[in-house]
């Protein structure tokens, strides 16, 4: 009896622990996207953490960043060329959903001239 009692016991555990894995979210798919890239002012984002212009960071759509929760995510953007891996630290209200709104340096890093304002470039997870 305490043997069938202890083989019942380790089925149910291992029943217990044996669970299918976690879904990902889907932005570690890697996706060529196209969009708006335009740059902000940086301060207190959205993911909660105060950054620099100087930073390499970014800012999602609202569409994007409440449905995938990208807070400290990396994404590659190309231009004309150019590339340049930023961390996503805000949310962007006024966006479209691929669009990116960039620090001034990662504005200047990867499209080169603040004073073109916004052009369109592509971007993956990186």
């Amino acid at each position: 009896m305490v043997s069938f009692t202890l083989t019942a016991l380790s089925a149910i555990a291992m029943a217990l622990t044996t669970s299918a894995a976690p879904t990902e979210p889907n932005i570690r798919a890697t996706i060529n996207r196209t969009g708006s890239i335009t740059w902000y002012n940086t301060g207190l984002g959205a993911c909660g953490q105060t950054n620099n212009d100087g930073e390499l960071v970014a800012a999602v759509s609202a569409s994007l960043y409440d449905r995938e929760h990208p807070c400290g995510r990396k994404i590659r953007i190309n231009y004309q060329g150019r590339s340049e891996v930023v961390t996503i630290v805000d949310r962007c209200a006024g966006c479209a959903e691929n669009d990116l709104d960039l620090s001034p340096t990662a504005f200047k890093g990867v499209i080169g001239d603040l004073g073109l304002g916004r052009v369109t470039a592509s971007w993956e997870w990186a």
